[in-house]
């Protein structure tokens, strides 16, 4: 009998418990708000304008790099020696100038490099045997910049591409080369 009246007291308290309504946990407006904070208004007041694009990621090194006109033709790159030894090593892999062999201690490029003169284009289109120039692209500081420099290399390098008779055909373009390189840096080549 003493379980059945303590089952019931517990019955009765849990009902009465179950029972009452307290408004006070349903009605929240009494509750504390979270304060605005001053960037989310400034975000609600901001106007967003649309007509200004975003820069977009422009191929070529535009003023970074600047063409000498001097005789032999030389290129300054504003870029520090190592910097620029990746940029040139990028612009010609990117290019149709191939890169036979490179120094890095002494930062040379050795290249084929084909004339792109038309004279020249037929001229080599009626040889049979296509002469493949060899040259070096050397890189030297000068102060924060970088010069670019390009000449006929020697004719040991020749002969490693070339037979012995078109080694003794071929025509310096050097300079061709060092504008052909300002272009391709100037407004091709894609770094990064």
């Amino acid at each position: 009998m003493k379980s059945g009246f303590v089952i019931l007291v517990l019955s009765s308290g849990l009902v009465a418990c179950g029972a009452v309504e307290n408004s006070r946990y349903r009605d929240t407006a009494q509750l504390e708000r979270p304060p605005t904070l001053a960037l989310q208004k400034i975000l609600q007041n901001a106007v967003i304008d649309d007509s200004v694009e975003p820069k977009k990621k422009v191929a070529g090194l535009e003023e970074k790099v600047v063409l000498l006109d001097e005789s032999p033709k030389k290129l300054v790159l504003k870029q520090s020696i190592s910097e620029a030894w990746r940029t040139v090593g990028t612009a010609l892999r990117q290019s149709d100038i191939k890169i036979t062999d490179s120094d890095k201690n002494k930062y040379g490029y050795y290249v084929s490099y084909k004339s792109q003169g038309v004279l020249k284009n037929i001229l080599s289109a009626l040889n049979e045997e296509d002469t493949k120039t060899i040259y070096l692209i050397t890189l030297a500081p000068q102060d924060s910049d970088t010069v670019i420099q390009a000449a006929l290399a020697n004719r040991n390098e020749q002969r490693s591409q070339n037979t012995d008779e078109n080694v003794n055909n071929v025509a310096d373009d050097s300079d061709g080369l060092i504008e052909s390189l300002y272009h391709l840096l100037r407004d091709d080549v894609k770094t990064e």
